[in-house]
């Protein structure tokens, strides 16, 4: 059968195993270790991706749709309903030594509290403006788009502070420690390959095949999955792991963008519109609202098949490269990939990981408008 049938199974034995739903899970491919030396940043870095619509996602960091960049862009298209200019009130210095100091909190506060931390901050650095700066904040975040765009400053200023979120990498060990054992059971002869039911209908934007990079079409790829396939999959730890975006992040100003289309909110002329942020072909169509997250993995391949001396090296050569279902290399972060080949015809893969290291293997994905809570006929055209 083509390669795309398998990794159907593969998604469909998952869901059903691992207790995930077929209108809004994406397996990530390849699974993605995370580390104390990668930490927060790495984490987060999962829920700022925009995750395509596909069933699959092949995550690069450096690359891709980013929630946080983009959500900037929105909140400099719109236009508040407010008029006050806190750079006039308080001065061009104070502005940016008070967003400054801003940065060197941890966490940073929501814009709600920046009256009150202002007035005590400029009681001591700026008197001569605390009050009218603090009551030009209050009357800035009676306003949701004010308030927003003033909650971004710190996240702009230079150097910005990045985009974080209430809970990182320390809350994710201690949540995967307490989470159930799970596990799933895939047979290519009898699981079903009917994905045209799911979130996507079925389309995919990743299909590697036996090994990270390689083509599902690749001769070897198309022997391996013909053959008749069991996958064993068992996980220490399973956790969906869930979070809300920092002080940088306003839902009620991302609601009012989303279901308002003119002026106001969006200033006119803006090159940033509803329609290419929201519309069929905008940059913000769905989030990641959760992480799908396990460790102590044991994943057992097994195919019904007879690889040549010379396949059989060529495979052992690519293992270090991750191999199907989750295309981790032995090695990576605590990860082991082994191939066994027997003369009977069997192939065996397993992949196992270490105890207490999170391993990214898939995301739960919304649609922006119930991800906002709100539904087509809601938006004001």
């Amino acid at each position: 059968m083509p390669f795309i049938t398998v990794q159907n199974q593969l998604y469909n034995a998952l869901i059903e195993g691992l207790g995930q739903s077929s209108h809004t899970f994406q397996i990530l491919q390849p699974a993605a270790p995370i580390t104390p030396e990668s930490g927060d940043r790495f984490l987060w870095s999962f829920l700022n991706n925009i995750p395509p619509f596909s069933l699959d996602q092949n995550y690069t960091q450096s690359g891709g749709n980013q929630l946080f960049s983009d959500y900037k862009g929105v909140l400099s298209a719109l236009r508040p309903a407010t008029k006050v200019d806190i750079k006039q009130e308080i001065g061009q210095e104070n502005f940016e030594n008070f967003v400054r100091y801003l940065q060197s909190l941890r966490p940073i506060p929501p814009a709600n509290q920046f009256p009150d931390i202002f007035f005590n901050w400029a009681m001591v650095y700026a008197p001569d403006v605390a009050q009218q700066g603090a009551s030009a904040y209050a009357a800035i975040i009676l306003d949701p788009i004010g308030g927003a765009q003033q909650s971004l400053m710190p996240y702009m200023q230079r150097p910005p502070a990045p985009p974080d979120w209430v809970r990182g990498y320390d809350a994710l060990v201690q949540d995967l420690s307490q989470a159930p054992r799970r596990a799933f059971e895939m047979r290519s002869t009898s699981t079903s390959s009917d994905v045209s039911r799911t979130w996507s209908s079925g389309r995919r934007s990743v299909l590697f095949g036996l090994w990270r990079s390689s083509e599902s079409t690749e001769r070897l790829s198309e022997h391996f999955s013909q053959s008749e396939l069991t996958v064993r999959a068992s996980f220490g730890h399973l956790l969906s792991f869930q979070t809300n975006a920092g002080a940088w992040y306003s839902s009620s100003a991302l609601g009012t963008a989303y279901t308002k289309k003119g002026d106001p909110p969006w200033r006119s002329g803006s090159a940033i519109t509803w329609d290419n942020t929201f519309g069929a072909s905008g940059n913000i169509q769905r989030v990641a609202i959760n992480l799908l997250v396990a460790d102590t993995m044991e994943i057992s391949v097994t195919a019904r098949t007879l690889f040549g001396n010379q396949d059989q090296q060529i495979i052992r050569g690519n293992a270090g490269l991750g191999l199907w279902p989750f295309y981790n290399g032995s090695g990576e972060y605590g990860i082991k990939t082994t191939t066994q080949f027997s003369e009977s015809g069997g192939t065996t893969i397993t992949t196992t990981s270490s105890p207490g290291v999170p391993v990214l293997i898939g995301v739960n994905v919304l649609p922006i408008g119930r991800f906002l809570g709100y539904t087509s006929a809601a938006r004001e055209r």
